[in-house]
């Protein structure tokens, strides 16, 4: 483990857990705001703000840009909104690639659902194709925002609608049961997440689906033909153990999952971009974008 990272675990350690219990959520979601788009970023982009399906995208086209698309869902365990540890993420992708990033602001629970979500997703990448037809387009997310992103991708493939050339998932939320028995034990590992408060976000979000439907929980989907999955896990987080569940049972269905994993790392450990797991993690998904055929 680097100094970098051992360093940004103990000051996660020293912040009280959001997830530790549901009162714990409601007291945090209730200050939630979201973070606008950073200085920098508007400096290196030309913003854009619109409107698709009655909720805001935001689009940052870079001034050198690659004509490669990327569509990014922030995580927030479905009841926060976007932060600033997501526009570090979106900043280094951009940088490294020259990407045009897309950003769509799903609703939130309790005031909307995954039943809202999934189609204002699936509008969004339809009106990125159209903005960009023949663009190399890539979808990516984390924590919440990774489920979404895998839900997204088993609802085309259910429809029989193109695919994004990848899928950059950073320590997703794949099973909104928290049932995995190798779970309990990381909870102590783990300087951001519990389990308790995480079951209240997905029942808000899944307003009366079944917790286990594939909607929700993407896992439990058959995982048959889907496109070339990546994905960058932390071992120190408790949603390790159902991202080393979903690509063992992806490579049962041969369909194109990779897990690459820092041991040591935390929860999207991805957004401490000042850390070397951090920069490895991106430069492989940067080379995998830019090496997209136009």
């Amino acid at each position: 483990m680097s100094l970098s990272m051992r360093l940004a675990g103990l000051a996660l350690r020293a912040v009280p857990r959001t997830f530790r219990t549901p009162e714990a959520v409601r007291r945090t979601a209730a200050r939630r705001r979201r973070h606008s788009v950073p200085l920098t970023l508007r400096c290196l982009c030309r913003v854009r703000e619109d409107d698709v399906a009655g909720f805001p995208v935001i689009t940052l086209t870079p001034r050198r840009s690659s004509g490669r698309e990327l569509v990014y869902l922030h995580g927030g365990a479905y009841v926060f909104p976007l932060r600033e540890a997501h526009w570090w993420i979106i900043s280094a992708l951009i940088r490294r690639t020259g990407a045009t990033v897309t950003v769509p602001l799903y609703g939130l629970a309790p005031e909307h659902s995954v039943a809202e979500a999934l189609p204002f997703v699936d509008a969004v990448s339809k009106a990125v194709a159209r903005r960009s037809p023949g663009a190399p387009l890539f979808l990516a997310g984390d924590s919440a925002g990774g489920g979404l992103a895998l839900a997204h991708v088993i609802d085309r493939r259910n429809r029989r609608e193109s695919q994004p050339e990848a899928v950059f998932l950073f320590a997703p939320w794949l099973d909104c049961t928290m049932s995995n028995p190798a779970i309990p034990p990381l909870v102590r590992q783990d300087p951001m997440l519990d389990v308790p408060g995480l079951i209240y976000c997905a029942n808000l979000w899944a307003r009366g689906r079944p917790l286990d439907s594939w909607q929700v929980s993407p896992i439990n989907d058959t995982l048959k033909d889907l496109p070339p999955v990546c994905l960058f896990q932390g071992g120190r987080d408790i949603l390790f153990p159902d991202a080393e569940r979903l690509a063992a049972k992806a490579a049962a269905t041969s369909s194109p999952v990779e897990l690459h994993v820092a041991p040591d790392g935390f929860h999207v450990y991805v957004a401490a971009t000042f850390t070397p797991e951090s920069r490895r993690a991106l430069a492989r998904v940067a080379q995998r974008i830019n090496d997209a055929l136009q």
